[in-house]
């Protein structure tokens, strides 16, 4: 029994009764959910053991219709999570497929507004673009490394950008607006295209078509866009976490969004920028052995469908000259 209470205050739960703890806190981060999820592949019996573990507090306690549906929907994952493993012992990730997992969200507690039914985890591995469909037909694009949260309830569809960018294409519908949580703000619509990115200490939410409101009031609460950033189409919104300013600016949205058209499109962009960019995909770290380099302004198209083109592209295109080390880095000179 110590060891149990004990576990509770772990950095990472040991055992179903401290999962079920952690799970069940009104503030549980992207990190816990992704670390439960390893718990319940680590072993089969880990998944009877929460079912148990959940099911002893459900007879404790007056909330036992909340659970029920809950334990059908972990026993219903339960053929997901095996397939999963399947994928990873072989190898199979591909660009083709976004990895896709089941989550245990988090139930309320006193005074927190309902949790979501259900929720998934799609995700993009490094170098790859993935493009998913979802249960209401909004398609999304997402990036290189990239992991998105989608939840749907009554009120409003919930996605939760957790990594990477994210491209969307969103399904109209007023009755049941789409929403996006970016660090700590909230992108609001009900049918348009936009695209969201966490980068280099940064957010960013850009808007092709429609219109979107950037606040810090879900959906689902009252007023959910008093004080909110309205977007037109061709502004970005960038925001750090923490801070109250939001800086909106006119880009031309289709060139920084081109990625999900597997293509990178630069206009007058210094090589320092191209280079990290393009570094993303390459499938090998880029590095520019010049300083002198960096800021030497470059135009270009370069290709997303294959990590050598890439390479090959920018060393066609560019005045440099790539030279492979044998770290396995490609390192960019001048010609």
């Amino acid at each position: 029994m110590i060891q149990r209470l004990t576990s509770l205050f772990d950095r990472r739960p040991l055992t179903a009764e401290a999962w079920l703890a952690r799970m069940r806190r009104p503030d549980v981060s992207a990190r816990d959910q992704a670390a439960f999820l390893e718990w319940l592949e680590a072993d089969e019996a880990h998944l009877d053991q929460y079912e148990a573990a959940k099911s002893g507090l459900a007879e404790l306690s007056p909330l036992g219709d909340v659970f029920a549906p809950d334990l059908a929907r972990l026993r219903g994952r339960r053929t997901v999570v095996s397939q999963r493993r399947m994928l990873i012992a072989g190898g199979l990730v591909t660009g083709a497929v976004a990895a896709v997992v089941a989550v245990a969200l988090v139930l309320p507690g006193a005074g927190q507004e309902p949790a979501v039914a259900a929720g998934r985890v799609y995700a993009s591995a490094p170098g790859q673009i993935t493009d998913v469909t979802l249960e209401d037909g909004s398609r999304v694009t997402l990036d290189s490394d990239t992991r998105i949260q989608v939840a749907y309830g009554r009120d409003a569809r919930r996605v939760t950008l957790m990594q990477g960018a994210a491209y969307f294409d969103v399904a109209h519908n007023v009755e049941q607006p789409f929403q996006v949580s970016v660090e700590d703000r909230y992108v609001i619509v009900t049918g348009t295209r936009f695209a969201a990115a966490l980068r280099n200490d940064q957010a960013e939410v850009s808007l092709l078509e429609g219109r979107v409101a950037v606040g810090r009031t879900d959906v689902g609460r009252a007023r959910a866009l008093e004080r909110a950033v309205t977007l037109a189409p061709g502004q970005q919104a960038v925001f750090k976490r923490g801070v109250s300013r939001i800086s909106l600016r006119h880009i031309d949205v289709e060139a920084a969004t081109a990625w999900r058209e597997r293509r990178l499109v630069f206009h007058d962009t210094p090589l320092s920028v191209v280079v990290e960019e393009a570094g993303r995909y390459a499938g090998a770290p880029l590095v520019i052995a010049d300083p002198a380099l960096a800021e030497m302004r470059v135009t270009a198209v370069l290709p997303l469908t294959d990590e050598a083109k890439l390479i090959d592209r920018l060393d066609a295109l560019l005045p440099i000259s790539i030279e492979r080390g044998e770290d396995g880095r490609v390192l960019i000179r001048p010609e």
